[in-house]
């Protein structure tokens, strides 16, 4: 697939909303590599860039930097800058700090979340169960969904990781969401979560989350070992 055809679509769609040419070319390339339009392996060559977004180098340098900081790229001295590869072994990785720090976060976030934050993430559950058929939308619900749970602890540096490692995760989760479809139940689950914290249950609902990232990414393993099997 050409990297011009694969981008030309994001890019239109981010220009209008984004300040600085290299935030545009991190963010478009963002999205497509971590909806699969950018493939891992895929060699990303700084000129064929600078052509495509109608700028110099520079930025495009920076964008790339950005992104091999998130581990979405990787550079070396014979292949150059490519596509970051799936590892199972990373994936796990990712999982397991995920668990770790938002957990961590969720409980200090509990004890100050108010009946306005705990009915706005019911509502974007609500809204979730109302688009099932697009995986995308709900992929960015189910991230705002914790990310609100989250966001009263009170850890800047935390929920930095946080973000991070979300971006970092999502490389394998959206595709494979993309492909198959989110956890039939998952809003269901995230409901039980909630009426965790409603009844101030915090410990017991970051034990749940924490079995909720397992669980994913369990069966995004799985999807993956399929996918090398009949790649």
């Amino acid at each position: 697939m050409e990297i011009a055809s694969s981008l030309a679509q994001i890019t239109a769609r981010r220009s209008a909303h984004t300040r600085s040419i290299p935030d545009i070319v991190a963010e478009t390339l963002r999205e497509g590599i971590l909806t699969g339009l950018l493939p891992a392996g895929m060699q990303l060559k700084q000129d064929h860039l600078a052509r495509h977004f109608g700028t110099s180098r520079a930025p495009v340098r920076e964008a790339l930097q950005i992104l091999a900081g998130e581990g979405l790229l990787t550079v070396s001295r014979h292949r150059g800058i490519a596509v970051a590869e799936a590892d199972a072994a990373d994936l796990q990785e990712i999982a397991e700090m995920r668990a770790m720090l938002e957990g961590h976060a969720l409980k200090l976030s509990a004890m100050r979340l108010t009946e306005g934050d705990l009915g706005e993430a019911a509502s974007i559950l609500d809204e979730a169960e109302a688009t099932p058929a697009d995986p995308l939308r709900q992929s960015d619900l189910h991230w705002r969904f914790h990310r609100l749970l989250m966001a009263r602890a009170e850890r800047p540096r935390i929920l930095a990781q946080v973000d991070h490692l979300h971006i970092a995760i999502s490389r394998y989760l959206l595709p494979a969401w993309t492909e198959v479809g989110l956890s039939g139940d998952w809003v269901a689950s995230h409901r039980a979560l909630l009426a965790l914290l409603r009844r101030g249950e915090a410990v017991e609902a970051a034990a749940m989350n924490a079995r909720q990232i397992e669980e994913a990414r369990t069966r995004v393993s799985a999807w993956l070992a399929q996918k090398e099997k009949t790649g």
